[in-house]
């Protein structure tokens, strides 16, 4: 009896055995970690995104005020970009004004006037007038690890974003006669 039981036995199924360990360290080692790790650039092109179009959005408003004042009022990009997995802190807009050589380069933070010679009509012109939006983003992988890590495989890859588009409205106030960049 203990004869047939041997004839039937083949050596063809002890493969199996040695498959099964060798995907989970398959999956384990390798699958995860790089399906993990993919969520950090998508992400990043999201977060480009939306810095992009909110910056677009600020530099298409009449004064520089009202844009300091629409970035500090308009949190639905931050709350956004945090239900996609981005943390953003410290955004910060200023004027960035480049003449006609390379070397002319000006950042007017907010609350500053920009000079005489760098307006419209000034002896520096004509000028480019851009606003840029920065700030710092932490793009968390798919898996955030309490205890810290490698960034971009088990913590946030923190770094600082930038965007410009062209400020659009030259024009002055006719009430004041000012440069609309300038108030």
């Amino acid at each position: 009896m203990n004869n047939r039981f041997k004839s039937r036995r083949r050596r063809d199924g002890s493969s199996l055995t040695e498959l099964g360990p060798a995907l989970i360290v398959f999956i384990c080692a390798f699958l995860i970690p790089v399906i993990d790790m993919s969520f950090v650039p998508v992400r990043y092109m999201i977060c480009q995104g939306v810095i992009n179009e909110f910056a677009h959005s600020l530099s298409l408003v009449e004064k520089r005020s009202e844009a300091y004042s629409r970035l500090a009022a308009n949190s639905w990009w931050i709350g956004f970009l945090s239900k996609c997995g981005v943390e953003v802190s410290n955004p910060k807009l200023a004027l960035v004004v480049c003449g006609k050589s390379v070397t002319d380069k000006l950042n007017v933070a907010q609350g500053n006037l920009v000079p005489e010679q760098w307006l419209p009509r000034g002896s520096k012109g004509p000028c480019v007038y851009s606003l840029e939006l920065s700030a710092d983003c932490a793009i968390s992988p798919l898996y955030k690890s309490e205890h810290g890590g490698i960034p971009g495989f088990n913590s946030p890859v923190v770094m600082n974003l930038k965007s410009r588009s062209q400020w659009e409205n030259l024009g002055r106030n006719p009430k004041t006669s000012e440069y609309f960049i300038n108030e």
